[in-house]
């Protein structure tokens, strides 16, 4: 048995969970008079996954399509929005739960008054609950971390485009006061009722009005303010500092709150960014320790073996076999954290001791 002792090699302070969204979005009770059946499966056949596929398996899949179906790879980007919104909710325990009790009304209509991006662009029409501030959907942003990233902790930043109130007319969307006239289309309500024809017989339907978007007012085409358009909000850039600490995990989320688009009397919400650890070339993270693939030859496995590997802080570390030990089938190399794996023309795996340590059977 050859044994080599490199403590100290692996990731400090272990390897813990996943981490959510924790408190960033607060989910608020939901009655019903009557039942209804809900559809909470789109999502999931998006992601290729079934309902009860554990967070990791979730975030794989994501990974694996977000590949396929990125714009910048060729793929549609309708299907990429799809894509980063369903897993936006599934990645998010809170939401998840709430999707699979509610589906994709829950979501638009509970969470506390959350409101849709979209419809606060277009002014909000939906999800008016009276004494219940809104709140602008939390955005979920990935930034690429390397395995010395991980290993060493570093600052890294991310640049985020978001809404914020116009300061040129402050939020009003118009270049003079009392700019707001009553909507013809809806009577100033924000909503309008219509009707349509179905195969059983006529249906009517409450619906956002198109023309004000919701508001019951509208703002001249000439009054309107030249910044933001009527929009009452502009897009602006931000650079946000990610404090990664060492041994972060891959996946880990960072929340920035209040830093997801802004308008008029709602709520920002937040910014969360998970970290995305790349392929290292390597050495591949298996919890706190790091495993190294290394090819020997068969003399050398006869002879013995030396070699110096740099590690992911830069330190130099020496890996020798014991003098006089032959590497043969049936041999355990047991190493502490940094785990070497041995080839040389034969079939290897490797297994976890009842100690912790990690076993190459060669």
């Amino acid at each position: 048995m050859t044994f080599f002792n490199m403590g100290g090699g692996g990731f400090p302070g272990g390897f813990g969970g996943f981490g959510g969204f924790g408190d960033e979005d607060s989910y608020g009770s939901r009655g019903s008079s009557s039942k209804k059946e809900v559809d909470n499966k789109k999502f999931y056949d998006i992601l290729g996954v079934g309902q009860k596929a554990s967070q990791d398996e979730i975030r794989k899949s994501y990974r694996k399509l977000a590949v396929k179906l990125h714009p910048d790879k060729g793929g549609d980007p309708e299907k990429f929005k799809e894509l980063s919104t369903a897993y936006e909710v599934l990645s998010d325990p809170n939401k998840r739960d709430s999707y699979d009790k509610y589906g994709e009304e829950g979501l638009r209509e509970g969470g506390g008054g959350e409101a849709d991006i979209f419809d606060l662009l277009m002014g909000g029409g939906r999800g008016k609950q009276k004494n219940v501030k809104k709140k602008t959907k939390s955005k979920l942003q990935q930034l690429k971390v390397t395995l010395e990233d991980l290993y060493n902790g570093k600052k890294k930043y991310l640049e985020i485009t978001r809404y914020r109130t116009c300061e040129t007319c402050k939020g009003s969307g118009s270049k003079v006061k009392d700019a707001n006239t009553t909507c013809s289309g809806c009577k100033g309500k924000g909503m309008k009722t219509i009707q349509r024809q179905i195969p059983m017989g006529i249906i009517q339907q409450t619906v956002q009005c198109p023309d004000c978007k919701g508001e019951g007012t509208m703002i001249k085409e000439k009054d309107k303010c030249k910044d933001c358009k009527g929009e009452k909000a502009t897009q602006k850039k931000k650079l946000l500092e990610v404090e990664i600490e060492k041994g972060a995990n891959d996946g880990k989320r960072y929340t920035f709150t209040g830093e997801s688009d802004e308008f008029p009397d709602v709520e920002p919400g937040d910014i969360v960014i998970e970290i995305m650890q790349e392929k290292h070339s390597r050495f591949v993270r298996k919890g706190a320790d790091l495993v190294y693939n290394l090819d020997i030859t068969l003399l050398e496995a006869l002879t013995g073996f030396k070699v110096v590997l740099e590690h992911l802080d830069g330190r130099k570390v020496l890996i020798s076999s014991k003098e006089g030990d032959i590497i043969k089938p049936g041999n355990y190399l047991i190493f502490i954290k940094l785990i070497i794996i041995i080839s040389y023309l034969l079939s290897f795996r490797y297994v976890k001791n009842s100690k912790g340590s990690w076993n190459a059977l060669l």
